[in-house]
C-alpha cells in the first residue's frame, strides 16, 4: 500500500467525519465548548494506554497541518512503532475549543488502525519461527480499505490484492459459474493465463489444478488432514496459501505445515480494541 494513497484517503476520511460530529464544517458547532470553554491554550498528549502497535499517527500529523488553526502536533513515535503501556504518543497545544472538537474524531481513527496493526503483530509474532507470510484480505470495513490495508503493513503482514484488478484470482463462485473445474481449465489454457491463484475447498480440486500447472493455489476452510495429505502431491514451485476461519487461537495448528502463506480476515473485519486517550495538562 502507497504511503500517498493511503494519506489521501485518510484525509478524505478524517474530514467527513469531522463534518459528521460538527452537522457542518464550523468548529463553533460544538455547541458544549462553546458554552462552558472560555479561550484558553491548553496542551494534551495522545496516551497509549496498553501496549500497542502505533498506527494513524501520521495521517493524523497531516491532517491537523492542513487545517491551519494554529493547533500545533509535535510526535514522540511514528507509524509501526511499538509503544509500551502508559506511553505518550504525541502533544497537541492550542486552543482548547478546537482540541476538544478533534478528540473524538482523532481518538476514533487512532484507535481503531492500532487495533489493526496491533492484533496483525501479535499474530505476525507467532508465525516468527516460520517461513509463513501473513496476509490481510478484502474482509474490509466499506469506505476503509485503504487505511486498513496500510494498518495491516505496520503490523508485518504483507498486503493481499487490494481489490478485484490487481490479481486474477479464481474462486469457488467463479468456478460454479464456469461450469466446474474442466471449464476454468480449459478457459485457462485457451487464453494462455499464467500468474493466477485459485482456490480450491477439497484434495481433488487442488491435484486437479496442480496437475493443470497452477503455481498459486489457495486451500480455504480445509481440515489439517487434508492439507497435509496436499501438500505430499509431487509438484514443483507451487506456492500454498491457507485461508477460513484462522484466529489468535487456532493459528498454532498451521505453523508446522510446509506452507508459504496464511491469510486472515479477522485482522481487519474485527481486530482486538486498543484503548489510546487524550490527556489534557
Amino acid at each position: 500500500m502507497k504511503y500517498s494513497v493511503a494519506l489521501e484517503t485518510a484525509h478524505k476520511l478524517l474530514t467527513n467525519e469531522l463534518k459528521t460530529d460538527l452537522g457542518s464544517k464550523s468548529f463553533k458547532n460544538d455547541v458544549t465548548s462553546q458554552i462552558v470553554i472560555s479561550n484558553k491554550s491548553i496542551k494534551a498528549y495522545f496516551v497509549a494506554r496498553t501496549k500497542i502497535i502505533l498506527c494513524g499517527i501520521n495521517f493524523i500529523e497531516s491532517f491537523i497541518k492542513s487545517l491551519k488553526n494554529g493547533i500545533v502536533i509535535k510526535l514522540f513515535f511514528k507509524d509501526g512503532d511499538i509503544i509500551k503501556a502508559n506511553k505518550k504518543i504525541a502533544s497537541l497545544q492550542g486552543d482548547a475549543k478546537k482540541i476538544l472538537v478533534l478528540e473524538r474524531t482523532l481518538l476514533n481513527f487512532l484507535q481503531h488502525l492500532s487495533s489493526i496493526s496491533t492484533t496483525t503483530y501479535f499474530i505476525k509474532e507467532k508465525l516468527k519461527n516460520t517461513r509463513i507470510q501473513l496476509l490481510d484480505t478484502r474482509k474490509t470495513i466499506t469506505g476503509l480499505r485503504i487505511v486498513q490495508k496500510y494498518a495491516t503493513q505496520k503490523g508485518g503482514a504483507k498486503n493481499h490484492r487490494i481489490g478485484l484488478y490487481d490479481k486474477i484470482f479464481i474462486k469457488d463462485n467463479h468456478i460454479k459459474i464456469a461450469g466446474g473445474i474442466e471449464n476454468i481449465k480449459n478457459i485457462i489454457n485457451r487464453k494462455n493465463i499464467r500468474d493466477y491463484i485459485i482456490e480450491c475447498d477439497n484434495y481433488n480440486q487442488a491435484r486437479f489444478f496442480i496437475e493443470a500447472g497452477a503455481k498459486y493455489i489457495l486451500l480455504d476452510n480445509m481440515k489439517i488432514e487434508e492439507i497435509k495429505k496436499i501438500l505430499k502431491i509431487k509438484c514443483k514451485n507451487v506456492k500454498f496459501e491457507v485461508s477460513g476461519g484462522i484466529n489468535v487461537s487456532n493459528i498454532k495448528k498451521f505453523l508446522h505445515l510446509k506452507i508459504h502463506f496464511i491469510s486472515v480476515g479477522f485482522i481487519t473485519q474485527n481486530p482486538e480494541p486498543t484503548d489510546i486517550g487524550l490527556d489534557i495538562i
